[in-house]
């Protein structure tokens, strides 16, 4: 089963879990957590993650282990049309083209590019409305501009003119983690929702609560991202096994992995209800 098949599948109560990757340990983790569960996990990479890792042996990794596993791999946040190219060139199984810093007009042009670019091939293209504040980091504050919330009528302009597969939308909604956690606006998420017809994407899972998301899952939100909730804890374990004596690199990363694992776990079973 391909994404696009799985994703229109789902139940109303059900989303896949996105996970943000940027070294080897972080995909072992995952790839761990699927044996045990057998629940379908997406592998999100940002331009930053994909540079760092390099774009093709990330995707011939999970490609390797696609055979066996229900996962997926996307091309997070690409913010130029070269670099949602080159994943659709790897084949990569979804791209997001991040135009929310674009005004709409540019950003449907340039999104609807990357659709005829992407012509018959098996890949969903997800479009970004609205600007989700913040970024990847433990913040202290974020200021959420209630103008750049999503707009319903310009989603819906949006979602017609370019055919995207997926919308990512701004309710509220940060990137990263914040010492107080971000109100949403649950109807305007409502809205988009009846309004475009498709799904939603859901940015900046980490520093909501389980109440929160599983209420977007029910509007229509059927892919949640996670990527600083897992950040911390891969640096906090890290920094616990550092200070042990061993100087063996899989003595000190197993642990890592381990506490990797069991969150993604977690949140599996909390989203894809069987």
């Amino acid at each position: 089963m391909n994404l696009k098949e799985l994703i229109y599948f789902l139940t109303k109560n059900q989303a896949i879990l996105h996970y943000n990757i940027s070294t080897l340990e972080q995909i072992k983790a995952g790839i761990l957590a699927v044996k045990e569960t057998k629940i379908p996990l997406i592998f999100g990479v940002s331009e930053g993650e994909r540079n760092y890792l390099d774009p093709a042996l990330v995707k011939d990794i999970i490609d390797f282990y696609k055979k066996e596993l229900p996962i997926f791999l996307n091309a997070d946040h690409s913010k130029s049309l070269e670099t949602a190219k080159q994943a659709i060139d790897l084949n990569y199984d979804a791209v997001l083209f991040d135009g929310s810093e674009l005004d709409l007009t540019e950003n449907i042009k340039m999104t609807k590019e990357l659709i005829n670019y992407r012509g018959d091939r098996n890949i969903l293209i997800e479009g970004e409305v609205g600007k989700i504040e913040g970024k990847s980091e433990i913040q202290k504050e974020v200021e959420i501009k209630k103008e750049n919330l999503t707009k319903v009528e310009e989603a819906v302009k949006f979602v017609e003119e370019t055919k995207v597969d997926l919308l990512a939308v701004s309710i509220g909604n940060i990137h990263g983690i914040t010492e107080q956690e971000p109100e949403l606006d649950f109807e305007r998420g409502r809205e988009i929702a009846r309004a475009v017809k498709i799904p939603l994407v859901l940015h900046g899972a980490s520093g909501l609560s389980l109440e929160k998301i599983k209420k977007c899952v029910e509007i229509g939100f059927k892919i949640i991202h996670f990527n600083t909730e897992f950040r911390k804890i891969w640096k906090e374990k890290l920094t616990e096994e550092l200070k042990k004596e061993t100087v063996t690199p899989y003595k000190i990363l197993e642990p890592v992995v381990e506490e990797i694992k069991k969150k993604i776990v977690y949140y599996q079973f909390q989203f894809f209800e069987k």
